[in-house]
This record gives structure tokens, C-alpha cells and sequence, in this order.
């Protein structure tokens, strides 16, 4: 009984400290393509390019900061799961995916 509460304890701290992870639908040319935030990870994967991410303080209601190769762009949420960003001169808006 003892190893069942123990199993069940550690399973449950496990599940608590995970960092969350996002999935965002952006409007891209008429279509709709995934932003995977993984805060695990530190990343931001868009069109298959994974990007090192920071959290950005002053950035709407939560955002980071993402770069790699020197390319690097602000991610920004709103109220009510939205959010947008730009790169390279093209602006993206974007709904939460629940």
C-alpha cells in the first residue's frame, strides 16, 4: 500500500512541475498553420524550423521571444487565446487550438 501511495505521489509531482505546451493555428496565405510552443523544451517550432525561445516580459498578456541563426521574432498573446507575430515583414495572426 505504501508503494502505491509513493507511486501515485511521485506521479502526481511529475504532472504538476511539467511546463505546459501551446498549440496556436496561424493564418498564413489563406491557410492555417501550426505555432507548437514547448516550454519544456524552450522552443518554438513554425513551418518545421524550431526556434530557442525566451520568455518576453513585456509582450500583451504573455509571449516569448524566439531566434535562431540570428533570426529572431516576438511571439505575443492577448486575452481569449489569441496572438500574432512577425517575420520577416509578413504580420501572422493566430487562435488558440483547443
Amino acid at each position: 500500500m505504501k508503494k502505491l501511495l509513493l507511486i501515485a505521489l511521485a506521479l502526481g509531482i511529475t504532472q504538476a512541475n511539467a511546463a505546459p505546451t501551446y498549440t496556436y493555428m496561424c493564418k498564413d496565405h489563406g491557410r492555417k498553420l501550426p505555432v507548437k510552443i514547448d516550454e519544456t523544451k524552450n522552443t518554438l517550432t513554425w513551418k518545421g524550423v524550431t526556434y530557442s525561445i525566451k520568455v518576453k516580459e513585456d509582450c500583451g498578456r504573455y509571449g516569448w521571444h524566439a531566434e535562431k541563426d540570428g533570426i529572431g521574432f516576438d511571439f505575443c498573446t492577448a486575452t481569449q487565446g489569441v496572438a500574432d507575430f512577425e517575420l520577416n515583414g509578413v504580420t501572422y495572426d493566430c487562435d488558440m487550438k483547443r
